[in-house]
């Protein structure tokens, strides 16, 4: 019994010995897989690269895209230059391998000739049509693609969106020009009692589904909606260049057909536009649509007619600050008060009228009061006086069929714009029109907003302060992260984001005289690919975008994938290729073109640390059961 006992107490002992010793080895490997850095494999460079940019955060963006490109042996040198420097290599000289550029812009359609085409201004590329040269196209593919793409009718029909899906994953996968990384986001702050904001709707379309919740702190009135802006300055849409006068035109006139935030069109002051054949389109304008009254109050009675139609897009191609985007208009024809004939010609230099489906964006335009703007006109009878003090008056007082009217502008202040009682909108008759889908797209406009006030505040950090004193309801916050996390924890606070119209990339020069990121010769490993081909395929696959955005930008723009911009909805492929960080896949291409990294995985911290406690688990479990089995024995 007593050695029995004597027995069991030995293998109590031996037990806490053991349970502390596990604690010891839990421990210590969890501070080594803290502490152990991970191994990577050194990788002599097969070549090197010259990487070219701005300087700043482009700079540092292929900073750390070097260090991805070491791993798969290709060195990269960053140059940082000043902004002439950079531009003439750009487009002159070409000493470049990589650049790091961004697109900025925005329109409706998907037409990007004059940035991937062969003698595209803006090809920084390279691209030329002897790198996919199709014989019985007698082109490029990617030059047919995109000049096939303004030659389908109608221009917002789904064979043309499925064409240029095919066309952006065709010049991403076997052109592959570039590597899109990042679109940045905006930011909004409005407060939490406004119900049925959409930014990217807008305020304008979101309008109608608006209203207040109570009222908030500082708040004056639950009728009207407060944001500011900068002042504007022109506020015909003929001769303005800046966003502050467009808004305001945008609020007081109307445009032929609208674009949604996604871009799926839709008719609007056009009752229907038609195309009778591929350069023939009959527009049908919607009848009973007033007029707001000019700031003199002589035209208190007009309906918007065919004239205003005529008008209007006469004085884009001949007297507007834009004439050179309307050369596609050969001629308009009246046929009656509600309908007029558009001849479109994409290409004045044949016989024939062209096709040119990009014309459909152009039209999108806010149309002018031809009673107020039109009362004289120059010696041929045609042209319209723009020196008649009309047109001075409606620089700084724009009037149309819109939502709102001018009600009254304080230089430096503020402009106060207010909800027309007799604007269509309103009018369920004109509204209830199907093909208009108007409650889901703009709302019932019952919630009882009728002003909108724009206060001048150009300097955001004053606009900022009136937003949190109630003052300003809405306000952008883009310019700052640290309140952007700061309202997301406020609940009296919402917080909306939209990409942007613009997007970063790595270009690649394709030029055959850059080496081996422009070779036209095939691989070694895949004939069927050339061997600059797989390098920028294993460049794209190479660089970790999101690792980067983290770093950089602090997770906060959107990793972008297509050569259009991201805001660009229905014409975006959801199914292109994309150059997700995958070290294997860029491994891979660099071997198809020739350089066999030999790369084999290597332990991580995690790997090291694993082997660690398996091995000294393995040496605890055999300790054990030799004392078990030693203690059995005595």
């Amino acid at each position: 019994a007593k050695s029995l006992e004597l027995s069991e107490k030995k293998m109590r002992g031996t037990k806490k010995r053991i349970s502390s010793l596990l604690l010891i080895i839990l421990f210590f490997t969890v501070s080594v897989s803290i502490t152990l850095p991970v191994k990577t494999k050194s990788i002599d460079p097969f070549f090197t690269l010259v990487g070219i940019t701005r300087g700043g955060v482009m700079a540092d963006y292929l900073s750390m895209m070097k260090d991805d490109l070491i791993r798969i042996g290709i060195n990269l040198d960053v140059i940082a230059m000043d902004w002439s420097t950079f531009i003439g290599e750009l487009f002159e000289f070409h000493n470049y391998d990589l650049v790091y550029l961004g697109l900025s812009g925005g329109g409706a359609d998907p037409d990007f000739t004059g940035i991937y085409n062969e003698n595209g201004t803006l090809n920084l590329f390279g691209y030329h049509t002897s790198m996919d040269w199709d014989d019985d196209l007698g082109t490029g593919k990617n030059e047919w693609y995109m000049r096939q793409g303004n030659l389908i009718m109608p221009p917002d029909s789904e064979e043309r969106i499925q064409h240029y899906w095919a066309w952006q994953d065709y010049l991403m996968d076997k052109i592959c020009p570039m590597l899109p990384t990042f679109s940045p986001k905006a930011y909004n702050a409005n407060w939490a009692n406004l119900v049925g904001y959409n930014m990217s709707d807008g305020i304008l379309q979101s309008w109608g589904k608006m209203s207040w919740d109570g009222s908030h702190t500082g708040q004056v009135s639950t009728n009207e909606f407060v944001i500011t802006d900068a002042a504007w300055s022109e506020l015909n849409p003929l001769f303005q260049d800046d966003t502050s006068s467009s808004f305001i035109s945008n609020a007081v006139m109307d445009p032929l057909i609208w674009y949604d935030a996604d871009l799926t069109v839709y008719p609007h002051l056009a009752e229907s536009y038609t195309h009778i054949n591929d350069t023939h389109v009959r527009i049908t304008i919607r009848e009973g649509i007033k007029w707001a009254p000019d700031p003199d109050e002589i035209f208190t009675d007009e309906y918007l007619d065919v004239k205003d139609v005529y008008f209007t897009l006469y004085c884009w191609k001949y007297v507007s600050n834009d004439q050179h985007l309307w050369g596609w208009l050969e001629d308009i024809e009246i046929i009656d008060n509600y309908t007029l004939d558009l001849f479109i010609d994409g290409n004045s230099t044949t016989e024939e009228n062209e096709v040119y489906a990009p014309y459909l964006s152009t039209i999108s335009t806010s149309i002018l009061p031809e009673h107020y703007l039109n009362q004289t006109q120059l010696i041929d009878n045609v042209t319209p006086n723009i020196t008649h003090s009309s047109w001075e008056k409606f620089s700084n007082h724009a009037f149309g069929t819109g939502l709102f009217e001018i009600e009254e502008y304080k230089e430096d202040n503020e402009t106060i714009l207010t909800v027309r009682s007799e604007c269509w909108r309103l009018n369920t008759t004109l509204t209830s029109d199907p093909t208009l889908d108007w409650e889901n797209r703009f709302g019932d406009f019952s919630g009882g907003l009728n002003h909108l006030r724009i206060r001048i505040i150009p300097n955001p950090q004053t606009a900022l302060i009136e937003f949190e004193a109630g003052k300003v309801d809405i306000e952008g916050i883009s310019w700052s992260p640290e309140k952007r996390v700061e309202y997301a924890m406020n609940p009296l606070i919402d917080v909306q984001s939209d990409v942007q119209s613009s997007f970063g990339f790595v270009g690649y020069n394709m030029r055959e005289n850059r080496g081996p990121i422009g070779s036209r010769y095939p691989c070694p490993g895949n004939q069927s690919i050339t061997v600059g081909l797989a390098i920028r395929k294993a460049i794209s696959y190479a660089i970790n975008r999101v690792e980067i955005n983290n770093v950089i930008n602090g997770g906060a723009y959107v990793i972008h994938h297509t050569p259009l911009f991201a805001k660009m909805g229905i014409w975006n492929n959801p199914n292109i290729i994309r150059y997700d960080h995958d070290l294997e896949a860029a491994i891979y291409y660099m071997y198809l073109a020739g350089y066999d990294i030999d790369y084999t995985p290597t332990w991580s911290a995690y790997g090291y640390t694993s082997l660690i406690a398996i091995t000294t688990l393995f040496f605890v479990a055999m300790f054990y059961a030799y004392r078990r089995k030693k203690q059995f024995r005595v």
